[in-house]
């Protein structure tokens, strides 16, 4: 049987863009969470968060897509990822949509993701 989820995405606001990631990866999205800081670690990583017990990589979603790192961002969308917990931080939340040609631009999660977790 054909996942249900497979093919709805969950639409986020990233400053001025809307982005969507789907929905199958997302584990839960929490209110912005205090970051510490990992040394050395590549710019679009913020560090790791304490989300409910267990610690997430906290990625900077506009540092991913090339814009201005805003204060801090308002949700952290926590994804099952590179065989653990990133947590993407957005703007704002929309809504889940079903994935289509007026959906907004889908992130390449693991090509974005995976080479920023393996360098660090």
């Amino acid at each position: 049987m054909a996942d249900p989820e497979a093919g709805r995405v969950l639409v986020c606001r990233v400053g001025n863009q809307r982005v969507a990631l789907p929905v199958a990866a997302v584990r839960q999205v929490v209110a912005s969470q205090p970051v510490v800081r990992i040394p050395g670690a590549p710019e679009a990583i913020r560090g790791v968060a304490n989300v409910q017990g267990t610690l997430v990589t906290a990625v900077s979603a506009p540092r991913l897509l090339g814009l201005p790192l805003p204060a801090q961002s308002d949700w952290l969308v926590v994804l099952s990822l590179c065989n653990g917990r990133v947590g993407i931080e957005v703007d704002d939340v929309e809504d889940v949509h079903a994935a289509g040609p007026e959906a907004p631009r889908r992130l390449e999660l693991d090509a974005l993701i995976r080479p920023l977790i393996a360098d660090s």
